[in-house]
């Protein structure tokens, strides 16, 4: 056996050509599904407060404040 050959480190697995998804990930998300599922959840939980539909600057405001530190 090899020393050299980490048995601790997760195999990579190969990326679509057509897209940046691993072969085998059956989620369907895409990076603009995330997005898109942030500001809707941020467009929800905003309506709720203000008991109305928020503006999009309100939601981005409420994104920016919600992910400084990330």
């Amino acid at each position: 056996m090899s020393l050299h050959h980490g048995l601790h480190q997760p195999a990579a697995r190969p990326l679509r050509a057509e897209s940046n998804e691993a072969v085998g990930d059956d989620t369907g998300n895409t990076l603009e599904d995330a997005a898109r599922d942030e500001r809707d959840y941020a467009r929800e939980r905003l309506r709720r407060e203000l008991r109305r539909d928020p503006t999009e600057e309100e939601v981005s405001d409420w994104l920016r404040k919600h992910t400084e530190g990330y």
